[in-house]
Formats: C-alpha cells, structure tokens, sequence
C-alpha cells in the first residue's frame, strides 16, 4: 500500500494544482492590458542639447578605445616580455 498510497496522493495534489492555475487566455488578457498601460515618454531635446549629448557620447567612445588600445599593447608587450623570459633565462 505504500507505493500506492503514495501514487494516489500525489495525483490528487497535481490536480488541485491544475485547477488553480490561470487559463492562457487570462494571461493572455493581462498581458495585453500590461503592455499597452506601459507607454514612455522622453524629455525632448533641442538641436543644440542633441548636439552636445552626441559630443559628449563620441568624446567618451573615443577615451575608451583609446584606453582599450593601450590595454592591448601593454597586454602585447607583458605576453612577450614573458616569453623573452622563459626563453633567455632558462
């Protein structure tokens, strides 16, 4: 009776479970409501603050591929200063 019993009781679990699930059509209605509630607004810029925005994003994007550059030859130059290392110093 012990596999049985234990068989039957979680059938009778897993069906009260089913019936509180949502429908997909409930789901379905409060997602719809959800994503049309969701609207965003933007503070609207000049030309001039535009402008000055883009500037600023392009000075940035240009710091860091530089820095990125100077990342990768300081990388470069560690990479075969070590194999310069193992080589000349073994």
């Amino acid at each position: 009776m012990g596999f049985s019993g234990h068989a039957t009781q979680v059938l009778k679990s897993n069906r009260v479970l089913l019936k509180k699930s949502r429908s997909f059509s409930e789901l379905r209605k409060d997602y719809l409501n959800y994503s049309q509630e969701t609207k965003l607004h933007f503070k609207e810029l000049t030309d001039v603050e535009r402008k000055v925005v883009r500037d600023k994003i392009r000075a940035q994007a240009k710091k860091d591929s530089i820095q990125e550059i100077g990342i990768y030859i300081l990388s470069l130059a560690l990479v075969l200063g070590v194999f310069y290392a193992i080589y000349n110093f073994r």
